[in-house]
């Protein structure tokens, strides 16, 4: 009825495709709902929270894009549009706090980089002190936690920002200066987008619906995940598979389908490849392995230079190192506190 309802200008003729769209998505919504009903009362589904959210997003994606696919030419401007507001200073996304790392890889949405280390080498601090910098940032993260609960990780988080160390400041010995700054930093964190989640057994439908739940509420930019890790020593998944499409689902059903930036940690084993799983490197975007130096390359390198070294082993936007060079770091585990160092001189191999 359009040709004889809107005479008056393409305007009204608008007016009333969006009241039949209106009226489309209502009637979908509610048959979805309907759907909803039915799980809710069928005591043999399973993830019924998933499902539900699965449900509810089918009604969003179809009222929320068009159905006809576009040709190439119809959508270049638009990538390129994209890849322009990504752009920053020499590199696209979101940086790190470590200006050489930001010349290998950024936080992108749809993107998942992980962190690998032997187990007590520092992960979940790298982990923190990229959580804080993304807060510095104005941008929302969720923090899922496996390690630590939510009170061990606000002492670490406050040691970070004050500058007090750890032991003095959750035993209580510190200054009358000293505590305003731990005041300071404490009112800071209340004014930050920030969830944190101590879930010591993760599983796919607690932590998609966790990212679900958030981003909703809260608004969601980047998720943390601390840590991968498989069952083998009695961890959070039950078995290596689980592993892998755990890390599936991260990167492609919550970092690719949320458009959500993805940050997350994993072991290493001695000889720096990453342990448990080989899916975690499928999917990753970016792994950078984090190493302590020798105490022959500390002295070849200079003292300056830092006590760690960071090298990008696996890369999928761009450059990783070789198996001679990596990027100097200095570690502060009083203070709970990551730098990037005075970069070494490489040395001529010739």
């Amino acid at each position: 009825m359009s040709d004889v309802l809107a005479r008056s200008s393409v305007e009204e003729y608008k007016m009333l495709v969006d009241d039949v769209l209106d009226a489309a998505f209502r009637r979908d919504t509610i048959q979805r709902l309907d759907e909803c009903k039915t799980l809710c009362s069928d005591r043999n589904v399973k993830n019924v929270e998933q499902k539900i959210y699965a449900r509810i997003d089918e009604v969003m994606t179809d009222f929320s894009t068009n159905n006809e696919i576009p040709k190439y030419s119809e959508v270049i401007d638009e990538c390129w549009n994209e890849i322009v507001s990504r752009q920053g200073n020499g590199f696209a996304g979101i940086p790190f706090k470590f200006p050489t790392l930001n010349e290998y890889a950024t936080i992108e949405p749809g993107e998942l980089f992980i962190f690998a280390a032997e187990a007590k080498q520092g992960k979940s601090m790298m982990l923190l002190n990229c959580a804080i910098d993304l807060l510095k940032q104005d941008l929302a993260v969720l923090y899922l936690d496996s390690e630590l609960n939510t009170r061990m990780f606000t002492a670490r988080v406050l040691a970070h920002l004050s500058g007090v160390e750890y032991k003095r400041l959750t035993s209580g010995q510190y200054t009358e200066e000293e505590a305003h700054r731990i005041i300071s930093a404490k009112e800071w964190m209340k004014t930050r987008k920030f969830v944190h989640m101590y879930i010591p057994m993760f599983d796919q439908q607690t932590i998609y619906t966790a990212v679900k739940k958030v981003k909703h509420t809260v608004g969601l930019d980047v998720l943390i995940v601390d840590y991968f890790k498989g069952s083998a020593q009695g961890d959070a998944f039950d078995s290596y598979q689980e592993l892998g499409r755990f890390v599936d689902m991260v990167k492609n059903k919550i970092c690719g389908d949320m458009g959500i930036c993805g940050l997350g940690a994993a072991q290493a084993t001695a000889t720096g490849k990453v342990a448990d799983s080989a899916k975690i490197g499928r999917n990753a975007s970016t792994i950078a392995v984090i190493t302590d130096k020798t105490s022959e390359e500390i002295a070849r390198d200079g003292a300056e230079c830092g006590n760690k070294k960071l090298r990008v082993i696996l890369n999928r936007n761009g450059m990783q190192h070789t198996a001679e060079d990596y990027i100097d770091m200095y570690f502060d585990g009083n203070h709970i506190l990551y730098e990037e160092a005075k970069q070494h001189i490489p040395i001529d191999p010739y």
